[in-house]
């Protein structure tokens, strides 16, 4: 299965990143993964689990660069700015394609505009635990007893106050996804993150 996955994301990337390469054969130099967490993370293991066979199946070095900060936001700026021809790709999240425009003021790439979609490279599960010695044995009770914690902090972080107030609580996976900038900018009214509306 996971060769599986792996072919057909080097046959996607071939397909779409065919029109960004020059006459001579894509790729002609190494390809840089960058992962928007630090290693360690999901984006970052997902990075080194398929640079290996995705160099051998493109007969290019796959160079994995962990650009962490801002939730995502710096790599994903990285990437934008990049040259578009396919050689710097970006294994993004949901964190800096589809939720940091809604909690950065100024954020400075276009998550539709700036990327083109390669191929969704995986799925995981997102959990939501709590220190058994807080007082509570569900959601409800959860957002309950973070209504009565005052608020730490005016800025969007990840207090539990803040956290429950940013979006009503859904239940599914989350999905990562490759993108890369390429030469061809057509309109889109889709992005990778399932469940996403733009």
């Amino acid at each position: 299965m996971r060769k599986l996955i792996i072919l057909a994301l080097a046959a996607a990337a071939l397909a779409v990143l065919g029109s960004a390469a020059r006459a001579d054969e894509y790729p002609n130099k190494p390809v840089t993964l960058v992962a928007v967490f630090g290693p360690g993370s999901a984006s970052d293991t997902i990075c080194r689990v398929i640079a290996q066979p995705l160099s051998l199946a493109l007969k290019e070095s796959v160079i994995v660069e962990n650009r962490p900060g801002a939730n995502g936001a710096l790599a994903a700026f990285y990437v934008a700015r990049s040259a578009p021809d396919g050689y710097t790709l970006l294994m993004g999240t949901n964190s800096p394609l589809s939720a940091a425009p809604f909690l950065m003021r100024n954020l400075s790439y276009d998550p539709v505009k700036d990327f083109e979609p390669v191929s969704r490279v995986g799925s995981f599960t997102l959990m939501l635990v709590v220190n058994p010695s807080l007082p509570v044995k569900s959601v409800k009770e959860l957002i309950d007893y973070a209504r009565l914690i005052p608020a730490s902090s005016p800025s969007p972080v990840p207090t539990p106050r803040a956290s429950l107030r940013a979006r009503p609580w859904r239940v599914g996976p989350a999905s990562t996804c490759c993108t890369c900038r390429t030469r061809a900018r057509r309109p889109r009214s889709r992005t990778c993150s399932p469940g996403a509306s733009r």
